[in-house]
């Protein structure tokens, strides 16, 4: 099993897209997979058509008692969800209060590796030092990136954490990788960013993401891209990164 955490310090990225859609790509293949919502927006069960809950919060909380009682079906075939909501921007208290170490997530999910083949953590921009831990605690970590300034910024700022980690924690992941997003082919802007990611990470650059309108539909339709669109572009380069995903891990 391989825990992927996915994030960016930028938001508005598709990092939520990005997550739903490749545990369900995952899913779909027959792996069996969670997806933990690290968000205090709780978009990951509201895109999925469910009500966010304080799913993460409790397992913070009481890291002690059973897990699986704050994971929900998502009435699709192999997928789970740990929801969250905006309870979740408390954790960080939690966190605190109990002087966390920074293997705390990464113990409390790790015993999940007899059950799923992936766990997938979708993260907020900054959640105090959740975002931090969440990291630690993956084997991987993707980093999408919408192809656009402000966002490359996010992506040097989510190295140096990785970095840190490594040097000051002894972190043993690794990058997966970043996935250019809401790419766009007409824009010199969009066109510029690329290229610049491709020097910077060479290998490590998946294939583009191209901005869709039918993933902002399918989200707001509690559907995913595969259930939504599943001829669509966006359906066919997400089923592409999964792909990409298997072989890099």
């Amino acid at each position: 099993m391989k825990m992927i955490s996915i994030g960016n310090h930028k938001g508005g990225t598709g990092k939520t897209t990005t997550t739903l859609s490749l545990a369900h790509a995952a899913a779909l293949r027959g792996y069996r997979v969670l997806i933990v919502d690290c968000d205090p927006q709780g978009q990951c069960a509201t895109a999925l058509g469910m009500r966010p809950e304080p799913g993460l919060f409790n397992v913070l909380l009481r890291p002690e008692e059973d897990i699986h009682q704050w994971i929900r079906e998502t009435r699709r075939a192999n997928l789970e969800l740990l929801p969250g909501n905006q309870d979740t921007a408390a954790a960080q208290i939690v966190l605190g209060a109990k002087s966390a170490s920074i293997e705390f997530i990464w113990a409390i999910f790790s015993p999940l590796r007899r059950e799923y083949d992936f766990i997938f953590f979708d993260t907020a921009p900054s959640v105090g030092g959740i975002q931090e831990r969440v990291m630690y605690a993956a084997d991987h970590v993707l980093i999408p990136s919408a192809t656009e300034y402000l966002s490359l910024d996010g992506v040097a700022q989510m190295m140096d954490m990785l970095g840190k980690l490594r040097t000051q924690h002894h972190w043993a992941g690794s990058l997966l990788g970043v996935l250019p997003t809401f790419y766009d082919d007409n824009t010199s802007e969009s066109r510029q960013s690329m290229e610049n990611l491709k020097q910077s990470f060479g290998d490590d650059l998946f294939s583009p993401i191209h901005r869709a309108t039918v993933l902002r539909e399918c989200a707001a339709e509690g559907k995913t891209i595969f259930e939504f669109a599943p001829a669509s572009r966006a359906s066919q380069e997400y089923e592409s990164v999964l792909t990409d995903t298997i072989k890099r891990i």
